[in-house]
């Protein structure tokens, strides 16, 4: 009987100490912000396409309702500012390109050009991406340029309405 009960104890208290007993709530498994690929009507939200070098990454940011900087941590993207600029000037998108300051603006003439879709293709925005509001159903793209001549592989945007 008594090797019953302190079994019993035993198995209690391991329970217990497994199962994470606390005086604090254990953190809440954050659903996913973003999804690899383009947002669709099954998956809406902002789409962003980042062409580094003619690699190009694409992300849906679920549900997102945010300025075009902010999009890059909703859509799973770091972004860096420059010391001088620090959200008005894309440094690096998700460290890249390696090799920059990011003091100030490139002194060799590179940098990171924004882009919006409409009507299904590609135009240079007006607006920093801190002074755009993001809507759902719309892409959104970066591409690194180095040179005078432009030549971006960023995927033909497919827009859809959102409900």
């Amino acid at each position: 009987m008594y090797f019953q009960k302190t079994l019993a104890t035993f198995i209690a208290f391991a329970a217990l100490v497994l199962g994470g007993c606390s005086a604090t709530p254990s953190p809440q498994t954050k659903e996913a912000s973003w999804i690899d690929g383009p947002c669709s009507s099954e998956y809406p939200g902002v789409t962003l396409s980042v062409d580094f070098r003619g690699e190009v990454t694409t992300h849906c940011a679920l549900a997102f309702d945010g300025n075009g900087w902010e999009l890059f941590e909703a859509a799973g993207f770091v972004v860096r500012g420059t010391s001088k600029y620090p959200t008005a000037f894309a440094c690096q998108i998700n460290q890249q390109p390696a090799d920059a300051s990011c003091d100030d603006s490139a002194s060799n003439g590179a940098y990171w050009g924004y882009y919006l879709s409409e009507g299904g293709s590609w135009g240079y925005a007006t607006t920093g991406a801190s002074d755009h509001s993001s809507k759902c159903g719309t892409w959104e793209g970066w591409v690194y340029i180095e040179t005078d001549i432009m030549a971006s592989n960023l995927p033909k945007p497919s827009e859809f309405a959102c409900s």
